[in-house]
């Protein structure tokens, strides 16, 4: 009896429901029934009472199918399964929050969204609006205009106060959030009309209004510009961005650095280009500051990326206006909405703007410079000097990057090169997505990357605690797709949202999770350094009020108790490659893997 209580409660199908689904009866149906239409897979939550009337419908009315509920342990966990489900499905992610005290948990994962332009859609409960119908709880937790929280820091909030605009305010949020550029959006659902009988029949949008709307191509004159740098340059560069989540980025990305002869690099927390491709600089930071034309595309923060990220405030701009360089910027930067949050840095400084879609801008540059070099030997010429250049760039580079991957191979505490090697030798033959990985510690150069759509990306606003959750939606999204999900983050970011592999477990959604744990908020330690090294103070103190030990936090032990398979934590780096092969092999068995490693600060 017990075994069969638990397997019915696993599969979280409901019962006792009549063979055939009938009409919508409450709104809040008609809210699933929308949801429904709009192909809408997984909603992510955490249960609150503030959506009471919706949380019922999606069981005993949709009958927790399309969508189907994804429970959490935490608002912000919801917002960033929402987020990292969309990002590896390029789908909309949609996640319900309970009113105030929920939106406000969850509002971390809400700005990340929307500095990751993820289209995200948060549905919030809230009211009633008519304080004849509140209970103490619902005062306590009601406010005139809720979407004040994260209005901020979405695209576009919306609080209907009629029946009808509900499904039409649901209905327009679906559009905003997927049209370019993307980012969340928030809408308040009343749990008053939530829970109200529908009278007469409401009026459901059809989805086919309520698709994006088309890309944004380029200007001409602009288009022609960016071709006259690239072309006339000596030693041009161009950057991929945000658009390297698409997996249909790479051929055409190729493409125009085939056609120009230029070195290429990423920009920084994204992948978007073949690791081994012969013109590929990507972890050269000089290549930058050598090169007479910088072309970037939807790179977020145009002027950092033109400085080289530097770490020290004194370099702060030294490098936004080179005499002789050229800059070309394409994206929807411009356009995209930030008044409040300085996430996109400084104004850069660009000779050549073009407003549009990246992918469908990258497409029309390309058509032009082909026409351009079929009928002009001399730049045909020019673009094969500056290909062997990018090419002889590129090999020295790589050894580089190797030798250093090798360095302190069997140190202990683990570098982080080496642990990085030894997880790519386990999944390389995998169908893989990196879900997850740390920038900082992460050596260019080894994990083999086909280009676009294998690496997710940071996530988007800084904010620490994002990787767990994420990684269990985009693990979700990959079992659906049939890919291995695999992913390295921080021992704080994983500290702060742990209670995310039981979401992943409980959904039988795999993944391998690597803790790379420095025992450190590794970053706020390497800043006291530095605050210390400036002030003549001494540097052995910087790991006071900064590292996680005594007692040491046992994340293995952490992933157990939520019911994942767990090794660690590993202190051998000759024990790496077993563990490793053991992760997989349980992951391909349908199960969450977390290995936690102990590293060090690098």
């Amino acid at each position: 009896m017990n075994e069969h209580v638990n397997q019915r409660f696993l599969s979280e199908a409901p019962v006792n429901l009549p063979a055939n689904r009938s009409e919508p009866e409450y709104w809040s149906d008609a809210m699933v029934e929308l949801l429904g239409r709009l192909d809408i897979d997984y909603v992510f939550l955490l249960p609150g009472s503030s959506y009471r009337g919706l949380h019922d419908s999606l069981v005993n009315y949709g009958r927790n199918h399309k969508p189907k509920m994804v429970l959490t342990t935490h608002e912000q966990i919801a917002v960033s399964m929402a987020h990292g489900y969309a990002k590896a499905t390029g789908r909309i992610g949609v996640c319900i929050l309970h009113d105030l005290v929920g939106l406000m948990n969850g509002s971390m994962g809400v700005y990340n969204a929307f500095g990751d332009h993820a289209p995200v859609l948060v549905l919030g409960g809230s009211g009633p609006l008519d304080p004849a119908d509140r209970r103490w709880i619902d005062w306590l937790h009601c406010a005139s205009t809720q979407a004040d929280i994260v209005k901020n820091y979405v695209k576009w909030t919306e609080e209907p106060t009629t029946p009808q605009w509900h499904l039409d305010a649901i209905a327009k949020a679906h559009k905003v959030a997927l049209t370019a550029p993307r980012g969340p959006v928030y809408v308040t659902l009343d749990c008053g009309i939530q829970e109200q009988k529908i009278g007469s029949a409401p009026v459901m949008p059809d989805p086919k209004y309520f698709q994006p709307a088309p890309p944004i191509a380029a200007n001409p004159d602009a288009l022609a510009a960016a071709a006259d740098a690239l072309l006339d340059a000596k030693f041009p560069l161009i950057v991929g961005g945000r658009f390297g989540i698409d997996p249909a980025v790479t051929k055409p990305l190729v493409e125009l650095v085939e056609l120009t002869g230029a070195a290429y690099r990423d920009d920084n927390g994204i992948i978007a280009f073949p690791t081994a491709h012969p013109q590929s600089a990507s972890g050269d930071r000089e290549v930058v500051k050598e090169a007479d034309a910088v072309m970037a595309i939807d790179c977020r923060d145009l002027s950092s990326l033109l400085d080289s990220y530097t770490e020290r405030k004194e370099n702060v701009g030294s490098g936004r206006l080179r005499p002789g360089r050229k800059v070309i910027d394409m994206s929807l930067n411009d356009v995209s909405p930030s008044s409040w949050s300085y996430l996109r840095g400084p104004a850069p400084l660009v000779d050549v703007q073009i407003n549009c879609d990246p992918m469908l801008g990258l497409q029309q540059l390309n058509a032009l410079l082909r026409q351009r070099l079929e009928k002009d030997s001399g730049a045909r010429a020019k673009v094969e000097e500056r290909r062997k250049l990018a090419c002889a760039r590129h090999t020295a580079l790589r050894a580089r990057q190797a030798e250093n991957a090798r360095k302190g191979w069997d140190d202990r505490p683990i570098r982080p090169g080496r642990m990085v090697t030894e997880l790519w030798n386990a999944v390389k033959d995998k169908n893989w997505l990196l879900a997850m990985r740390n920038s900082a510690s992460f050596p260019e150069g080894i994990w083999q990357f086909p280009g676009a759509g294998y690496y997710l990306g940071t996530n988007g606003g800084g904010g620490v605690g994002y990787g767990p959750g994420a990684m269990a939606g985009a693990a979700i999204g990959c079992r659906d797709q049939g890919k291995f999900c695999v992913g390295l983050m921080g021992d704080g970011d994983y500290i702060m949202s742990a209670g995310a592999i039981w979401s992943a477990v409980h959904n039988r959604a795999p993944m391998l999770l690597v803790i790379n744990n420095n025992t450190t908020w590794g970053n706020d330690e390497k800043h006291q350094m530095h605050v210390a090294e400036d002030r003549h103070r001494p540097l052995e103190n910087a790991w006071i009020g900064q590292r996680m030990v005594d007692p040491d936090i046992d994340h293995a032990t952490v992933a157990r108790g939520y019911g994942a398979w767990a090794k660690g934590p590993i202190f051998d780096p000759a024990e790496l490659a077993g563990v490793f092969q053991e992760a997989v092999a349980e992951v391909e068995k349908g199960r969450v893997a977390v290995v936690e490693v102990r590293t060090q600060l690098v």
